[in-house]
C-alpha cells in the first residue's frame, strides 16, 4: 500500500519514464521456472545406520512447484549440473516477477490519472 501512495507523489512524466525503463528491462527469459530449489536431509530408518545417531543422509536437492492449492509437484535434481541450472531458472522467474510487481502499480497510477496504457484497447 505504501508504494501506491509514493507513486501518487510522482509526476506523470516520471511515471511514464519509470514504466519505459521497466518495459525495457522486462524480457521473458525462456529458461525461467516458477519453483523453489529445496535442500533436504533424510533418515533411512535402519537402526545401525549413522543417520539413527543424527548424521542424516544428504543433502538431496529437489525442485518444488506449487501447481494449485494443496497440489505440489517435486522431483529430485539427480545430477550436480541440474542444481545450478534450477537455481538460475528459479532466480530468472523471481526477477521477472519482481519487475511485473513493480510495473503493475505504475500502470495503475497512470490509468487512475487518465493516461493511456500501451497495448490496451
Amino acid at each position: 500500500m505504501a508504494k501506491v501512495h509514493a507513486l501518487r507523489r510522482l509526476s506523470t512524466l516520471a511515471l511514464r519514464q519509470r514504466r519505459h525503463r521497466l518495459l525495457a528491462q522486462l524480457h521473458l527469459p525462456p529458461h525461467l521456472i516458477r519453483a523453489s530449489v529445496v535442500e533436504r536431509f533424510t533418515t533411512c530408518g535402519k537402526p545401525r545406520c549413522a543417520c539413527a545417531q543424527g548424521q542424516k543422509h544428504g543433502p538431496f536437492y529437489y525442485l518444488t512447484q506449487c501447481l494449485a492449492v494443496g497440489q505440489i509437484q517435486k522431483f529430485l535434481l539427480k545430477t550436480p549440473e541440474a542444481q545450478p541450472t534450477a537455481r538460475v531458472a528459479t532466480a530468472a522467474f523471481n526477477q521477472f516477477y519482481d519487475g511485473l510487481a513493480e510495473l503493475s502499480p505504475v500502470n495503475t497510477e497512470l490509468l487512475r490519472r487518465g493516461e493511456p496504457l500501451p497495448g490496451a484497447s
